[in-house]
Protein backbone atom coordinates (compact mmCIF):
# COMPACT_ATOMS: atom_id res chain seq x y z
CA UNK A 1 0.00 0.00 0.00
CA UNK A 2 2.77 2.44 0.95
CA UNK A 3 4.66 1.50 -2.22
CA UNK A 4 1.56 2.26 -4.34
CA UNK A 5 1.03 5.64 -2.66
CA UNK A 6 4.73 6.46 -3.07
CA UNK A 7 4.58 5.48 -6.74
CA UNK A 8 1.49 7.67 -7.32
CA UNK A 9 3.16 10.58 -5.52
CA UNK A 10 6.30 10.26 -7.69
CA UNK A 11 4.19 10.01 -10.85
CA UNK A 12 2.19 13.13 -9.94
CA UNK A 13 5.37 15.04 -9.04
CA UNK A 14 7.11 14.11 -12.30
CA UNK A 15 4.06 15.20 -14.34
CA UNK A 16 4.05 18.59 -12.59
CA UNK A 17 7.71 19.06 -13.42
CA UNK A 18 7.20 18.22 -17.08
CA UNK A 19 4.33 20.70 -17.46
CA UNK A 20 6.55 23.64 -16.56
CA UNK A 21 9.32 22.51 -18.90
CA UNK A 22 9.32 23.56 -22.54
CA UNK A 23 9.34 20.67 -24.97
CA UNK A 24 11.04 22.17 -28.02
CA UNK A 25 10.19 21.59 -31.67
CA UNK A 26 11.29 19.20 -34.35
CA UNK A 27 11.92 21.21 -37.52
CA UNK A 28 12.19 20.13 -41.12
CA UNK A 29 15.48 20.74 -42.90
CA UNK A 30 15.51 22.86 -46.05
CA UNK A 31 18.17 22.69 -48.73
CA UNK A 32 19.40 25.85 -50.45
CA UNK A 33 19.17 25.34 -54.22
CA UNK A 34 19.97 28.87 -55.38
CA UNK A 35 23.69 29.57 -55.72
CA UNK A 36 23.30 33.31 -55.01
CA UNK A 37 21.48 32.66 -51.74
CA UNK A 38 23.99 29.96 -50.84
CA UNK A 39 26.86 32.44 -51.32
CA UNK A 40 25.08 35.04 -49.19
CA UNK A 41 24.52 32.51 -46.41
CA UNK A 42 28.21 31.54 -46.46
CA UNK A 43 29.17 35.23 -46.34
CA UNK A 44 26.77 35.89 -43.48
CA UNK A 45 28.16 32.96 -41.48
CA UNK A 46 31.71 34.16 -42.04
CA UNK A 47 30.91 37.77 -41.12
CA UNK A 48 32.41 39.03 -37.89
CA UNK A 49 29.41 41.32 -37.42
CA UNK A 50 26.60 38.75 -37.46
CA UNK A 51 27.56 36.65 -34.41
CA UNK A 52 28.40 38.92 -31.51
CA UNK A 53 27.93 39.06 -27.75
CA UNK A 54 27.39 35.32 -27.36
CA UNK A 55 24.83 35.05 -30.15
CA UNK A 56 24.86 31.52 -31.49
CA UNK A 57 21.91 31.21 -33.90
CA UNK A 58 21.31 32.85 -37.26
CA UNK A 59 17.72 33.80 -38.10
CA UNK A 60 16.64 33.97 -41.74
CA UNK A 61 13.25 35.62 -42.23
CA UNK A 62 11.72 35.12 -45.67
CA UNK A 63 9.19 37.76 -46.61
CA UNK A 64 7.58 39.43 -49.61
CA UNK A 65 8.15 43.16 -50.01
CA UNK A 66 6.68 45.02 -53.02
CA UNK A 67 5.99 41.62 -54.66
CA UNK A 68 9.67 40.64 -54.42
CA UNK A 69 11.15 37.90 -52.23
CA UNK A 70 13.30 39.26 -49.41
CA UNK A 71 15.86 37.53 -47.23
CA UNK A 72 16.46 39.10 -43.82
CA UNK A 73 19.36 37.85 -41.70
CA UNK A 74 20.23 38.50 -38.07
CA UNK A 75 21.79 36.64 -35.17
CA UNK A 76 20.51 35.95 -31.69
CA UNK A 77 21.16 33.96 -28.56
CA UNK A 78 19.36 30.61 -28.73
CA UNK A 79 17.26 31.33 -25.62
CA UNK A 80 15.81 34.48 -27.27
CA UNK A 81 14.64 32.90 -30.54
CA UNK A 82 11.11 31.91 -29.49
CA UNK A 83 9.97 34.96 -27.60
CA UNK A 84 11.85 37.72 -29.47
CA UNK A 85 11.58 36.47 -33.05
CA UNK A 86 8.77 33.95 -33.33
CA UNK A 87 5.97 34.90 -30.94
CA UNK A 88 6.46 38.65 -30.49
CA UNK A 89 6.59 39.11 -34.30
CA UNK A 90 3.99 36.44 -35.06
CA UNK A 91 6.43 34.73 -37.43
CA UNK A 92 5.75 31.39 -39.04
CA UNK A 93 8.32 28.67 -38.31
CA UNK A 94 9.44 27.20 -41.62
CA UNK A 95 12.35 24.97 -40.63
CA UNK A 96 16.13 25.11 -40.59
CA UNK A 97 19.04 25.13 -43.00
CA UNK A 98 21.66 22.63 -42.01
CA UNK A 99 24.99 23.98 -40.96
CA UNK A 100 27.58 22.08 -39.00
CA UNK A 101 28.61 25.07 -36.88
CA UNK A 102 25.73 27.55 -36.56
CA UNK A 103 22.00 26.73 -36.63
CA UNK A 104 20.09 28.75 -39.22
CA UNK A 105 16.42 28.95 -38.26
CA UNK A 106 14.11 29.87 -41.14
CA UNK A 107 11.03 31.95 -40.37
CA UNK A 108 8.54 33.74 -42.58
CA UNK A 109 5.93 36.45 -42.47
CA UNK A 110 4.13 34.82 -45.39
CA UNK A 111 1.36 32.73 -43.85
CA UNK A 112 -0.22 31.24 -46.96
CA UNK A 113 1.60 28.01 -47.73
CA UNK A 114 1.01 28.10 -51.50
CA UNK A 115 2.27 31.70 -51.76
CA UNK A 116 5.32 30.83 -49.69
CA UNK A 117 6.03 27.90 -52.01
CA UNK A 118 5.45 30.03 -55.12
CA UNK A 119 7.95 32.70 -54.04
CA UNK A 120 10.60 30.72 -52.18
CA UNK A 121 10.81 27.19 -53.65
CA UNK A 122 13.19 28.53 -56.29
CA UNK A 123 15.63 29.27 -53.42
CA UNK A 124 15.06 26.54 -50.82
CA UNK A 125 13.28 23.19 -50.88
CA UNK A 126 12.20 20.90 -48.05
CA UNK A 127 13.90 17.60 -47.34
CA UNK A 128 12.77 14.60 -45.32
CA UNK A 129 15.39 15.30 -42.63
CA UNK A 130 14.31 16.66 -39.26
CA UNK A 131 16.15 17.96 -36.24
CA UNK A 132 15.05 18.72 -32.70
CA UNK A 133 15.61 22.26 -31.36
CA UNK A 134 15.03 22.49 -27.62
CA UNK A 135 15.39 26.29 -27.60
CA UNK A 136 12.28 26.74 -29.77
CA UNK A 137 9.18 26.42 -27.64
CA UNK A 138 5.72 27.77 -27.03
CA UNK A 139 6.02 30.19 -24.09
CA UNK A 140 3.98 29.55 -20.97
CA UNK A 141 2.90 33.19 -20.79
CA UNK A 142 2.71 35.04 -24.08
CA UNK A 143 1.02 37.99 -22.41
CA UNK A 144 2.12 39.11 -18.98
CA UNK A 145 0.58 41.53 -16.52
CA UNK A 146 1.80 43.16 -13.34
CA UNK A 147 0.33 42.48 -9.89
CA UNK A 148 -2.47 45.00 -10.61
CA UNK A 149 -3.54 43.27 -13.82
CA UNK A 150 -2.06 45.89 -16.15
CA UNK A 151 -0.03 44.92 -19.19
CA UNK A 152 3.66 45.68 -19.39
CA UNK A 153 4.96 48.04 -22.10
CA UNK A 154 6.62 46.31 -25.03
CA UNK A 155 10.27 45.46 -24.40
CA UNK A 156 12.99 47.49 -26.05
CA UNK A 157 13.84 45.17 -28.89
CA UNK A 158 15.31 46.57 -32.07
CA UNK A 159 17.47 44.01 -33.85
CA UNK A 160 19.60 44.83 -36.84
CA UNK A 161 18.98 42.82 -40.00
CA UNK A 162 20.90 42.38 -43.22
CA UNK A 163 18.38 42.59 -46.07
CA UNK A 164 18.62 41.11 -49.55
CA UNK A 165 15.98 41.45 -52.26
CA UNK A 166 15.44 39.26 -55.32
CA UNK A 167 14.73 41.34 -58.46
CA UNK A 168 15.38 40.58 -62.11
CA UNK A 169 16.95 37.19 -61.34
CA UNK A 170 19.49 38.68 -58.95
CA UNK A 171 19.71 38.82 -55.15
CA UNK A 172 21.08 42.19 -54.08
CA UNK A 173 21.56 43.95 -50.72
CA UNK A 174 18.70 46.24 -49.78
CA UNK A 175 18.91 49.56 -48.02
CA UNK A 176 16.83 48.62 -45.01
CA UNK A 177 18.02 48.26 -41.44
CA UNK A 178 14.92 47.52 -39.39
CA UNK A 179 12.70 44.45 -39.34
Amino acid sequence: MIVCIGFLFMLAFSNCKNKSKHNGFELQRFKVINSQLDSIIHGIKDSTHILKDGENVIILVLRIYDSNPEFCFTSVKAEDVSEDYIYSNNSRIIGYIDDKMIPIIVLSNEFKKYEFEFYFYKFIIPTNDKKYFDFIYFPNDQYTVDKHGKGFPPPLFDPYFYYYTYKENKISPSNYGKY
